[in-house]
């Protein structure tokens, strides 16, 4: 769920803010500045995840990945040390 606070509330209640996103992964703090959006206070995980799929590359890869193993075309890991 996104939430939205001036940053004078997130000045003031910063930690219980930050433990309400360690409960809810998902959460995030729409921090404004004279009613505007300024920042985003999200969890770590949150911004992994946010990261990942900004990274054109990696996920081509995991689709790749998954199309592979639908078609069945994966090798054991012992296969490849032989």
């Amino acid at each position: 769920m996104t939430k939205i606070a001036p940053v004078s509330f997130v000045r003031a209640h910063l930690p219980e803010m930050v433990a309400s996103l360690g409960k809810n992964k998902r959460d995030r703090v729409v921090i404004t500045k004279n009613g505007a959006p300024s920042a985003v206070l999200v969890s770590p995980e949150e911004l992994e995840t946010l990261e990942i799929l900004a990274d054109k590359r990696l996920m081509l890869s995991l689709l790749k990945a998954e199309e592979d193993e639908r078609a069945n075309r994966l090798v054991e890991h012992e296969g490849i040390f032989k």
